[in-house]
């Protein structure tokens, strides 16, 4: 018995085994067949017994019952017609709802359009048939951007798109060439970059370069960028670049940044990973244009579609008008080409006719030749003696500046810039640092990241931050020196106020400066500002005479535009600067 009984054992364990091994094995055929036979006989068999119980009430139902059932059955299949049928008209109905809604909005935007250009004071010219009815982008969803950009857009903080995105977005996606005229802090660097990246996820990005054969040697290959943005500065080029590769990723693609000041070899290795975007300043990308002996050029422009100029008034002011006509003889001539500038004076004019094609003007604001200040930024001009000036900043400094506020003050010499870094430094303020142009590339970097990241309140700089350069949340600007151009202080004040916030510039004006009197008047009555008695009493007694634009600075000293008399105080070099 006892052997009986583990024969048995044995043989279940067996069995057991040999299940194991074939679920093991993935052979569970013969565990399947059994089950599915079983379940199909049990199936079968329930059915027939139902029709069976079906069939023997069906011989013993009446006449009356059969004609109830039936009439029954009838009901069911016509209530079931009518139900497809209303199901078929709905969904008819909302076919055709889905063609026929654009035309309402459409009416509706087209009213909105009018009045959100009446509101921002937007100003469309040589629209063509393609972009004549084109409705602005006044959210992100409406932009016709691939939805990882619209994604990124978000996920930066931006709520709406602003008065210049709006307007040029759809533009430049319809591939005409632009020529945007706005004020500082207007929201123009995404702008011209979204439909760029735009573009590129359309096309596909660009490979890293190939190794070539050059002289019997393998060399590298040069980059072909289809992207191509030129900025003035070093700091905007810079600002550029860190703004594109937030939402690079996004596009699936690659940017650089070429700038004079830094080592090529570091931007040289940059560009060998690829680049589908190339930043840059007109000097720096010249460089790379041109072949050293024995290679290639390390950046090549003949795929160059999309090329951009920010800050266009002030590249020409800087002279790089030989070096940008250099660049664009090497990009294709089928391209789009933007232009985002501040002031629109005839020189710009000018490069714009010789560059573009037919472009679309989107002016915001007031235009033409006429300086505008923004509107959000507060102007206390104090007409003061050369010595009452550091006092006076003091003065302000200690009741305008908050704990947490910062202020960008700006300089007329790089002397003076060290100068009152120490000076503010030594009167217990926090100053982040001096940037100016005897600062090599890493000291300015440095300075400027100190301020960003709050580790001092104070920026102290020359005209080198004063175009391009957006550091958000600057309360308030203090414009030390009065610069030698008009377009200079606009430009200055402009770091403040920005993305339609309030700012608030104090201005230092002396006798000295008198030349500009009567175009700061004109800038500060332009923006409803106050003037103040004694600014006006120097131009009552001759400060007329060719300040600002005309006014030294290269574009002719004394007489200038010889408004209200008088030489303009005496051209480059009497503007007191040397006094400490």
């Amino acid at each position: 018995m006892r052997f009986a009984r583990s024969t048995a054992w044995a043989s279940i364990d067996a069995g057991v085994d040999r299940r194991r091994r074939r679920r093991a094995r993935g052979d569970t055929k013969r565990a399947r067949i059994p089950i599915a036979m079983s379940t199909t006989t049990t199936t079968t068999r329930a059915r027939e017994g139902k029709a069976r119980k079906r069939d023997a009430a069906r011989e013993t139902e009446t006449d009356e019952a059969r004609a109830r059932r039936r009439a029954a059955k009838k009901a069911k299949k016509a209530k079931k017609a009518t139900s497809a049928a209303t199901d078929a008209r709905a969904t008819a109905g909302s076919e055709s709802a889905s063609i026929e809604a654009p035309k309402t909005p459409t009416l509706k935007r087209i009213a909105s359009k009018e009045d959100f250009r009446r509101e921002h004071a937007i100003e469309i010219r040589n629209a063509c048939e393609r972009t004549r009815d084109l409705e602005p982008f006044t959210t992100f969803d409406e932009a016709a951007f691939p939805k990882p950009l619209r994604a990124a857009l978000k996920a930066q903080g931006y709520d709406a798109p602003t008065p210049i995105q709006a307007e040029a977005w759809p533009i430049l996606l319809k591939g005409k060439d632009v020529v945007a005229i706005a004020k500082t802090g207007s929201g123009k660097t995404c702008g011209f970059l979204l439909p760029a990246l735009a573009s590129i996820v359309a096309r596909g990005s660009q490979k890293a370069p190939e190794m070539q054969l050059l002289d019997g040697r393998w060399r590298p290959g040069a980059v072909t960028p289809t992207v191509i943005v030129l900025a003035p500065t070093r700091e905007l080029a810079i600002q550029i670049h860190d703004e594109c590769a937030k939402f690079c990723p996004a596009a699936g693609c690659r940017s650089a940044v070429l700038y004079g000041g830094a080592a090529k070899g570091d931007q040289l290795r940059a560009l060998r990973s690829g680049a589908d975007v190339v930043v840059a300043t007109p000097g720096r990308l010249n460089d790379f244009l041109e072949p050293p002996p024995g290679f290639t050029a390390p950046v090549s422009a003949v795929k160059a579609s999309y090329v951009v100029l920010d800050e266009a008034d002030r590249m020409l002011d800087m002279g790089f008008e030989p070096q940008i006509k250099k660049i664009f003889k090497l990009c294709p001539s089928a391209r789009q080409t933007v232009m985002f500038t501040a002031t629109w004076p005839k020189a710009v004019q000018k490069i714009a006719d010789s560059f573009t094609t037919k472009p679309i003007h989107i002016q915001i604001g007031s235009g033409g030749d006429k300086l505008t200040a923004n509107k959000s930024i507060t102007q206390t001009v104090e007409v003061l003696e050369e010595e009452e000036k550091f006092d006076r900043c003091v003065a302000i400094l200690k009741k305008e500046l908050g704990k947490d506020d910062t202020c960008i003050m700006f300089a007329g010499t790089k002397r003076r810039c060290d100068f009152l870094d120490r000076r503010l430094k030594q009167s217990g303020f926090s100053s982040a640092g001096a940037i100016h142009g005897d600062k090599d590339q890493y000291e300015r970097e440095m300075v400027l990241d100190n301020f960003r990241r709050g580790r001092g309140n104070i920026l102290v700089a020359t005209d080198v931050a004063a175009r391009g350069l957006d550091i958000p949340g600057v309360a308030a600007v203090l414009v030390y020196d009065f610069p030698l151009q008009v377009e200079d202080y606009v430009h200055r004040i402009g770091r403040t106020g920005r993305a339609g916030k309030e700012g608030k510039a104090f201005t230092f004006f002396t006798k000295d400066n008198r030349g500009a009197a009567n175009e700061l008047i004109d800038i500060l009555q332009g923006a409803g500002q106050t003037v103040p008695l004694a600014l006006q009493a120097m131009q009552r007694k001759g400060g007329g005479g060719g300040g600002g634009r005309g006014w030294s600075g290269g574009r002719g000293r004394g007489g200038g535009r010889g408004r209200g008399g008088g030489r303009g105080g005496g051209g480059r070099f009497s503007r007191g600067n040397k006094k400490w």
